[in-house]
């Protein structure tokens, strides 16, 4: 998609529509007014007989009757104009994307005159737009014999007043590399787990990090038995896919080492739960499981682009959860990297058993800030819906700079307690811990079990569980795979 940021009255435009805001309460810029002129005044009919919606990504198609170069005049739905932000624009953008991809538009005009006004800027208004238009135009089609390519090829910004940033130097191409990063993780949760397995996964990391600053280690299966990462191997023992760890590096801040962070994904192929086997239904949507590590991936595609000034270290713990005669036990007790033990209580409590030997090796090699990102928890879905991402941690300080930079992206987290009466629900007699909790504070004991190996690292794990897939089409997300977080992570990276 080909974005311009043009200067252009509205009877001059000459793409396959023009897009135009309609805010609550009819409030008319001139534009609108300008083009309810030229076409007879039908938008104030339409509107006296409210079959105009001001709902946020509403869709009003117009058909101009060749009183406009343009065939289709589209309003688009903004709500009350008082609360615009951006990230009700990014939603509208993406409606509005796959409305004109299914109307097989080619090219479309967007009116953004103004765009600077209600205290937006005008260059975090255009990201929005841009961004929306991309992410919600999204479609995953590999395997369809019969495929129904995108259409829309060219957006056009079109400036009508002198008084708005002209923008002709504006650079798309942050935006889009971000925004082609989040496909790119909504790629790999969409590839089904006989293709993306730990081997495939890797020949994706390969590719991200080729003629980039990025670096790439591999750890095998015998790379981590000397490390003593027996969590890892135990998890992934019953599959004849080898579990691998992948670490991507990336050093932009040289001078000072200290200045780092890990970014780690769980990264479980396909999810049968093990010898604690998942039931079927259950079972459908498994190989989602590798959301984490497709996240972890998708954010250092974008690094490689945006080069924060930060040395970020780039972990998936990779295996591939299955039943078979070689399968981990309930009651098998392992040994992560740190030297902690484990007894499995639950061999479907996987997760936090593959991010416990990633942890430990970012705390080695001197990572003092930790992300993970984990489809962690059904208990997650329980208690926040699928609005939320479930958020917990053991530095407030780290905690609120995320949710800060949470804030401005518009993705939603909710911060759940991390208190130490909790960890009695997973203290074990056998080993040092147990790798579930029992029934209740589930997301909570998951968590916490993961932070038994984040040593004196700022931690913070995300439970993306319920948020990284969407039911239905809903703004800039397509049903399917989200992306949920890379936004946050990436601008928490930029500041």
């Amino acid at each position: 998609m080909k974005f311009n940021i043009l200067n252009s009255s509205v009877i001059e435009l000459n793409t396959d529509s023009i897009c135009i805001p309609y805010y609550k309460n009819n409030k008319k810029n001139s534009d609108l007014n300008s083009v309810n002129n030229l076409i007879d005044k039908l938008i104030d009919e339409l509107d006296t007989k409210k079959q105009i919606s001001s709902d946020i990504g509403a869709i009003t198609n117009i058909y101009t009757m060749n009183k406009l170069k343009s065939k289709q005049l589209i309003l688009i739905g903004m709500g009350e104009e008082k609360e615009l932000n951006y990230e009700n624009i990014r939603k509208a953008s993406g409606s509005l994307g796959r409305f004109l991809n299914n109307m097989k538009n080619n090219s479309s005009s967007i009116i953004i005159s103004g765009a600077g006004n209600n205290n937006l800027e005008f260059n975090k208004t255009v990201n929005a737009i841009s961004q929306g238009l991309i992410l919600g135009t999204y479609k995953y089609d590999k395997f369809k014999t019969n495929k129904k390519p995108n259409t829309l090829e060219r957006i056009d910004l079109i400036n009508t007043q002198d008084n708005t940033p002209l923008g002709t130097s504006y650079n798309f191409e942050e935006i889009i590399n971000e925004s082609e990063s989040i496909n790119l993780v909504r790629n790999l949760i969409n590839e089904p787990p006989n293709y993306m397995n730990p081997s495939e996964l890797e020949n994706v990391a390969k590719d991200i990090v080729k003629n980039s600053d990025l670096e790439l280690t591999i750890l095998n299966v015998k790379e981590m038995e000397d490390l003593g990462m027996e969590v890892i191997l135990g998890v992934g023992q019953g599959s004849k896919n080898d579990p691998k760890m992948i670490i991507i590096n990336y050093d932009g801040d040289k001078e000072n080492k200290n200045n780092n962070i890990a970014i780690i994904g769980k990264g479980i192929t396909f999810d049968s739960g093990g010898l604690n086997l998942k039931p079927g239904m259950s079972m459908r949507t498994m190989k989602t499981d590798m959301s984490g590590s497709a996240i972890v991936l998708g954010v250092m595609k974008a690094i490689a682009y945006q080069k924060p000034k930060k040395n970020v270290m780039g972990i998936l713990a990779i295996a591939e959860n299955m039943p078979g005669g070689n399968a981990q036990r309930p009651g098998d007790v392992v040994r992560a990297m740190n030297g902690k033990t484990i007894e499995i209580g639950n061999t479907d409590a996987e997760g936090r058993l593959v991010l416990s030997d990633a942890l430990s090796y970012a705390v080695d090699k001197g990572i003092n800030n930790i992300i993970d990102i984990a489809t962690l928890t059904g208990a997650i879905s329980i208690a926040l819906g699928n609005e939320y991402t479930g958020l917990f941690g053991n530095d407030q300080e780290f905690i609120n700079k995320f949710l800060i930079s949470a804030k401005s992206t518009g993705e939603k987290f909710w911060q759940l307690p991390v208190d130490e009466n909790y960890s009695k629900l997973y203290k074990n007699s056998i080993a040092d811990i147990e790798n579930i909790g029992g029934r209740d504070a589930g997301a909570i004991t998951g968590a916490m079990i993961i932070g038994e190996f984040a040593g004196n690292a700022s931690w913070i794990h995300l439970d993306i569980a319920s948020t990284i897939t969407s039911q239905k089409d809903v703004g800039y997300n397509p049903k399917g795979p989200t992306g949920v977080s890379v936004r946050t992570i990436l601008n928490l990276l930029k500041n």
